[in-house]
């Protein structure tokens, strides 16, 4: 079995698998410390990635929050991240995700700041509400650790069981020494990818195959880094900050 090295090396398996032929140049670009998020190259242009768009738990928090809870009412989005990652950049990811999740953009922002968390409250321009209690604070390496929970008129979802602290693993293993091995692969075509790393490479696959429009991730991108300007001048102001 082939063990992928890499992010794109685990897109060159899906997209042969599929027996899809790209003809545009690509490269993918990890984030650094400055950064919001990675970036994938297309033909000499450079694309911010959404890649928690193509996480399973996610998708499946936003799907059934329109479909199955009654119509959502709430969110909350409770986690922690390595320190490197850095505060502003989960932030990044926690704001579009909560636009996603609950269908609407936001209205309003009251939040509070300091140097490796921050707790925001948005109120969505379809007069629901979103709670972000984020932290980067997890020692470098370690793999993110966040909830998403909405709640609906008849009942709720949320990408973990309540009695579920740690990700769960999609194959464990017991050996004689009494220790257990983890996998988060759950497909072979992306086997010795980690969680974070095999969704990075689903969310290339779908936009190389063109069911991904990424030119509409630029705009995205300033809505985004906006709304982080706003939630440090709520905090810095200790006020909410009408948008």
């Amino acid at each position: 079995m082939e063990t992928n090295k890499d992010v794109k090396n685990g897109v060159n398996n899906l997209l042969n698998k599929n027996c899809i032929s790209i003809k545009s140049s690509w490269e993918f670009i990890n984030k650094n410390t400055t950064d919001m998020t990675d970036f994938l190259i297309i033909d000499s242009i450079k694309y911010p990635l959404f890649y928690w768009r193509s996480d399973p738990q996610i998708e499946a928090v936003a799907r059934n929050a329109i479909k199955n809870i009654g119509g959502s009412v709430s969110l909350k989005i409770s986690g922690l991240i390595r320190k490197n990652y850095r505060i502003d950049a989960f932030l990044y990811k926690a704001l579009d995700s909560a636009e996603w999740i609950l269908d609407s953009e936001i209205k309003k922002i009251t939040a509070y700041f300091n140097t490796n968390a921050v707790n925001v409250t948005l109120l969505m321009k379809n007069d629901k509400v979103a709670l972000l209690e984020l932290s980067s604070s997890l020692p470098d390496g370690i793999e993110e650790q966040t909830r998403y929970t909405a709640w609906g008129k008849e009942g709720m979802e949320s990408s973990r069981v309540v009695s579920t602290k740690t990700r769960p693993q999609s194959v464990y293993m017991f050996k004689d020494d009494d220790k257990t091995y983890e996998f988060n692969d759950s497909t072979l075509e992306l086997y010795g990818l980690s969680y974070e790393d095999s969704i990075k490479a689903v969310e290339i696959f779908k936009v190389l195959k063109e069911e991904r429009n990424i030119k509409s991730n630029l705009e995205r991108d300033k809505k985004l880094r906006f709304y982080i300007e706003k939630v440090h001048e709520s905090s810095d102001k200790n006020k909410c900050i009408e948008l």
